[in-house]
Formats: C-alpha cells, sequence, structure tokens
C-alpha cells in the first residue's frame, strides 16, 4: 500500500469522518486513523445518540404513566424493560456505525486502526492501541487533529464504577435503576441524564456550583428549567461546593457540600455521576514531538483557519474547546478540508451555534443571551411568548415553557432567540436561518406560520418584539 496521503483524519467522530468524507469528494487521498474498534467517536458511542436513545426510550415510559390516562389510554401493569432500552440504544449504535463503516468504504478512505502519533510533521506512527507497539508508519501532507474529548474528574478521583463513581460513559450502561443518582453538575450532561433516571424511578439530586443551573444559557431558560425540574421530582442544590467524595459502604456513596448558606451538608447515593466537564483527549498523539502549541488547559491552539502552530496540521471540535458540539466540528472540518483545497469557504459565525437540551420540554438557543446584551449596552426589545396559549401545545398535552426573542432596539434586528418546549430543538433552526441572514423580528411576524404548530410562537414573540404587542396575548 502507498503510504503517502494527501489527508490524515486522526478521530472518526462527526467532525472526523465527516472531513474524511468531504476530502474524498474532493480528489484528496484520505485517510483516518482510530485508536478504537468503533467509528463515530464520543457521539455515536457514548454521547449524543445513546443518550438520546435513552431519553426518548423514557420520555415514553413517563408519559404513559403520567400523561396517556388524559388521552383516554390506560394500563394495568405498566412497567419498563431496562434491558430491553439498553438492547434498543445499543442497536442503534451498531446501525449508526455500519453506516458511517459503509461511507468510508464508499468514498475510498483507508481506515487505520490504532494510535496515531506525530514522528515528524508529515509522518505519522500508528500503534496497537493496547501495548503501544508500532504496527506502521504513513505520511501526509496535511493531518486533522478531531480527537475529541473525555469527561473530566476531580483531582485524586478516577472513574470507577466499583467505586460508585462515574461518567456518562458508566451512566448509559448501568444494568440497573439506582434509587438514588447524585449528579454533580448542572450543566446539559447532567440535566439530560438526571431526566432519564428520574423518570425510570430514582430520586436524582442536581449539585451546582454555580447559582444556576444551565449557566451558560440565558437566566430565563433557567429559571424556567428548575421550575420544570422540580415540579418532576428532581432536587437541585446550586451555589453549593464539593467538598469531599467518599464511599459510605459497599453499595452506597456519599457526597459533603458546602451549601449556599456555608453549611455542611450530606448527600448519599447509589451513585454520584460527575458531570463538571470534559477536558482533550491528547494522550499519545505526540504533539510535543512537533512542538505543536497548546493552552493551560490542554485544548490545542489554531489560528482563524484553525491550522496549529505547525503549519500543515489543524485541529478541530472538541480538542480545541469552545463549544463542545458536534455540530460545530462538522461545520470546522468542512470549512478545513474546503480551506486546504482553495475553496475559500465562509467561516463558521461561532455566535451562531445552536445549543439544545433533550429535556421534557426540549431547551434551545441560539445567538446572545440578555446578559450578554446587557453587559454590551445596547438597547433591545424582548418577546416572550408563553407556549401554553398556542392550540398545538394544548393538544399535544405540553403547555410548558416560552419562546423569547430579542431584537435591536432600533434596527429590529434579531440578537437571541431561546425557546423551552416540545419540539425545541427543531424549532431554533428558523431563528439559527433568520439571523444568519440578519432577519429583523418584523421579517418574522410577516411570514405565514402554519396553524396549529409550535412555530406560532415565533410570529407572536417577534409582534411582541416590533410592536410591543400580541394578537393572542
Amino acid at each position: 500500500m502507498n503510504n503517502l496521503y494527501d489527508l490524515i483524519v486522526i478521530g472518526s467522530g462527526p467532525g472526523g469522518y465527516i472531513s474524511a468524507i468531504r476530502a474524498s469528494q474532493l480528489g484528496f487521498r484520505t485517510a483516518i486513523i482510530e485508536k478504537y474498534h468503533k467509528l463515530g467517536g464520543t457521539c455515536l458511542n457514548v454521547g449524543c445518540i445513546p443518550s438520546k436513545s435513552l431519553l426518548d426510550s423514557s420520555k415514553y415510559f413517563s408519559l404513559a404513566k403520567n400523561n396517556y390516562s388524559l388521552h383516554g389510554i390506560s394500563f394495568e401493569k405498566l412497567f419498563f424493560d431496562l434491558k430491553k432500552m439498553m438492547d434498543r440504544k445499543n442497536e442503534i449504535i451498531r446501525n449508526i456505525n455500519n453506516g458511517i463503516k459503509y461511507l468510508i468504504r464508499k468514498n475510498k478512505i483507508d481506515l487505520y486502526q490504532g494510535i496515531g502519533s506525530f514522528k515528524t510533521k508529515n509522518i505519522l506512527s500508528i500503534s496497537d492501541r493496547e501495548s503501544l507497539k508500532e504496527k506502521t508508519e504513513i505520511q501526509f501532507k496535511y493531518c486533522i487533529i478531531s480527537t475529541g474529548s473525555k469527561p473530566s474528574c476531580f483531582p485524586h478521583l478516577n472513574f470507577d464504577i466499583k467505586n460508585r463513581i462515574i461518567s456518562s460513559t458508566e451512566a448509559i450502561n448501568l444494568k440497573k435503576i439506582p434509587q438514588k443518582l447524585i449528579i454533580i453538575g448542572g450543566g446539559i450532561i447532567g440535566l439530560e441524564l438526571g431526566s432519564i433516571f428520574n423518570r425510570l424511578g430514582s430520586k436524582v439530586i442536581i449539585i451546582e456550583t454555580m447559582d444556576k443551573i444551565i449557566s451558560n444559557m440565558d437566566n430565563s431558560l433557567s429559571i424556567e428549567m428548575r421550575k420544570i425540574l422540580e415540579k418532576s421530582s428532581i432536587q437541585i442544590e446550586t451555589s453549593s461546593h464539593v467538598n469531599r467524595i467518599f464511599r459510605k459502604n459497599d453499595e452506597e456513596i456519599s457526597v459533603l457540600v458546602k451549601d449556599h448558606n456555608g453549611k455542611e451538608v450530606y448527600f448519599s447515593g447509589d451513585y454520584c455521576l460527575l458531570s463538571i466537564g470534559r477536558i482533550p483527549f491528547t494522550k499519545n498523539l505526540g504533539l510535543k514531538n512537533i512542538k505543536i502549541k497548546i493552552n493551560e488547559k490542554g485544548f490545542i491552539l489554531v489560528n482563524n483557519n484553525l491550522e496549529t502552530s505547525v503549519n500543515n496540521i489543524y485541529a478541530i471540535g472538541d480538542v480545541i474547546g469552545g463549544k463542545m458540539l458536534a455540530h460545530k466540528a462538522e461545520e470546522e472540518g468542512l470549512y478545513v478540508v474546503e480551506h486546504i483545497a482553495g475553496k475559500k469557504p465562509n467561516k463558521l459565525n461561532y455566535d451562531l451555534i445552536p445549543s439544545v437540551i433533550y429535556t421534557h420540554p426540549e431547551v434551545a438557543s441560539v445567538g446572545q443571551s440578555e446578559n450578554e446584551i446587557k453587559e454590551k449596552k445596547i438597547e433591545y426589545n424582548v418577546g416572550i411568548f408563553p407556549m401554553k396559549i398556542l392550540g398545538k401545545a394544548r393538544t399535544s398535552g405540553c403547555t410548558d415553557g416560552f419562546l423569547k426573542m430579542i431584537s435591536h432596539k432600533k434596527t429590529d434586528e434579531i440578537l437571541g432567540v431561546h425557546i423551552i418546549g416540545d419540539h425545541a430543538s427543531d424549532m431554533i433552526m428558523e431563528a439559527s436561518v433568520a439571523m444568519e441572514f440578519r432577519s429583523s423580528s418584523e421579517d418574522i411576524y410577516r411570514i405565514c406560520h402554519p396553524h396549529p404548530t409550535f412555530s406560532e410562537a415565533f410570529k407572536e414573540a417577534a409582534q411582541l418584539n416590533f410592536e410591543n404587542r400580541s394578537i393572542h396575548m
């Protein structure tokens, strides 16, 4: 085999395999290096896809238990089969994995399985994952590092299911639903996994250092989401600092917390799930061998074209920091490949990357939060339309939440949209498209929206923005 490639991609997650496919389409001789036996990276195997599968399964069980009777649907003996839920999740992963393998073969991309490590700026060594023994060397003109991230742990602790300290990876593979689950971290992952186990019968306690959950989103979303979660019996402790985590006995773990009043409080549970962020996956890459620069947190430094300090090597996705989202990595990968090919692609607008939380109801956000706009001292209008007024919300039985639209007071340009509601993950794209084209709120109001739909909330919030009134409020 000729071991000289135009482009090598290290990592087969969403950013990696999509980069490789685009490179092949543009005529590059391309290869992917993947250290695991399965393709798809964190997103497919232990992240987005399995968690959304379990969120979906647990949502149906919760609806059947709490909501279906309103529709005249009842059950004599309602129960769930955790093994079947897990089997379904694993089958979805297998099917998507096979799909990625097919796309790699179809696009004539060579696949090397092992650990890729830089020897020089144009040579990669590929070693066996277990023994670290070198198997082969390959040469390249360009390389994209897309190795992703892994869950962060507290110093002096390790993720260990036997010691009952787990990450999201272990949580989505539990064989038994815990009676009590302590989650440290009130971000997206903590809320999603907390929702899964709460629906399936766990007593869930979320401990958050900040004074609010989902602190990187608009404050109104945080307040509303807390109300909804607490209504479903999830306990949330904000402004609480973890002092110690220790095994209470063989079946229980305890967390010592200093609460918002400065008092020490103990929480005990079957497991302690750490959801305190993610760190870049750069181990064994040999970055020092070619002097690729990283920051103090270990993220690879890149310029505006996502090029590292070594001029033919690029990095994308979680490994460079910023929003750790699969769709961000995909867009970065496409940009890099087209940039290398001389296509002069448009740069990704990092301010307009949508974020979604797949709770029930869903949470979605794009653009600036109200606090960010205030800090910039921009004059603005805000329209908030409650979902409960919509006919579609009434008929579907999901009346929680709202759509919040913020626009510039003088120009009426939409600056941010923040949603809690059913199908928020799909609705947010109307906002993303509008904001990419610098739409005004009046533009949205003048567009005919179908009835009855949740999207009508856009029209109503837009009218509140530019006229300070709504048809239905």
